[in-house]
């Protein structure tokens, strides 16, 4: 079976049964008229990393990466403590880098615009409230709200509301034969969102339908494949004398405040220039402690 150019490997397909209904806790199929054998089904179904249940909540999703998450924060305890080890700072950027990766992944299976996600919300609360505590060194009696501040942590609805904007964002980057776009309503497409009924239109429940409303909302338009972005065309490459660098250098408090005075005599006068571009950066590191 093929869809949208992707192919379904039935090696790797399962018996399943999808309903939304109360009373399908555990449906059982009677194969009485080839054996005396009774057919349970699983009560999730897992494929390509996703856990599938019967009503599709993606609750059993949810627990099993955010155990996954939660069990990687408790193993990098060993790294150190509240004395010795790793400082706060290397600890965030751990969990920030390893851990929400793994927790978030799949996120926007069950993460939409009216989809009930309070359970699983919860369960990524609880495992990041563990990582506060761990980056912290705090108190388990200690509030979540003030740990993940004081660690510099953005709550996980939040965190999960700015990853959905960016991935709506991010559609419009993509090339014009790609098959999620052939899904909105801006392409004529068999599967288009735009020849949904009313009534469909009402029910339905996707993803999609985000990605559609910030496309619409969107201003600006993007060509992943420009010609400006290929090598050759940049900026650099075809006007490298029109664009200078002044790297600063912090090896003495000296060198670091005459080079700040002429930066500053810098921007001054390339400021009373209407059609020159400040560009500032800080790639400053912070110096290693001593051990």
């Amino acid at each position: 079976m093929a869809f949208f150019g992707l192919v379904m490997e039935y090696d790797k397909s399962k018996i399943f049964h999808f309903s939304r209904a109360h009373n399908s806790s555990n449906p059982k199929l009677d194969l009485s008229a080839i054996g005396t054998s009774i057919l349970k089904s699983k009560t999730y179904w897992q494929y390509l990393g996703f856990y599938f249940d019967r009503r599709l909540s993606f609750k059993e999703h949810v627990r099993f990466y955010s155990t996954k998450a939660l069990t990687t924060v408790k193993a990098m305890g060993m790294l150190g403590n509240s004395t010795r080890g790793l400082l706060p700072l290397q600890k965030r950027l751990l969990y920030q880098s390893c851990v929400v990766p793994i927790a978030t992944y799949g996120f926007r299976l069950w993460y939409f615009s009216g989809a009930p996600t309070k359970a699983q919300v919860s369960l990524l609360a609880t495992m990041q409230r563990k990582a506060a505590l761990w980056i912290l060194g705090a108190f388990r009696t200690s509030p979540t709200g003030e740990i993940e501040a004081l660690a510099g942590l953005i709550p996980i609805h939040l965190h999960l509301k700015k990853l959905v904007k960016r991935s709506c964002l991010r559609a419009a980057t993509l090339p014009s034969q790609h098959a999620l776009l052939s899904l909105l309503s801006a392409h004529p497409h068999p599967q288009s969102l735009a020849l949904l009924t009313d009534v469909q239109s009402a029910q339905l429940r996707s993803p999609l339908l985000d990605t559609e409303a910030s496309l619409l909302n969107l201003t600006e338009r993007f060509d992943s494949l420009h010609p400006e972005t290929c090598p050759g065309c940049r900026l650099l490459d075809n006007f490298p004398d029109h664009v200078s660098f002044h790297p600063c250098d912090h090896s003495n408090g000296r060198t670091r405040k005459l080079q700040f005075d002429t930066l500053d005599c810098l921007c001054h006068e390339a400021s009373s220039d209407p059609s020159t571009l400040v560009v500032a950066t800080d790639a400053s590191v912070i110096p290693p402690r001593n051990m």
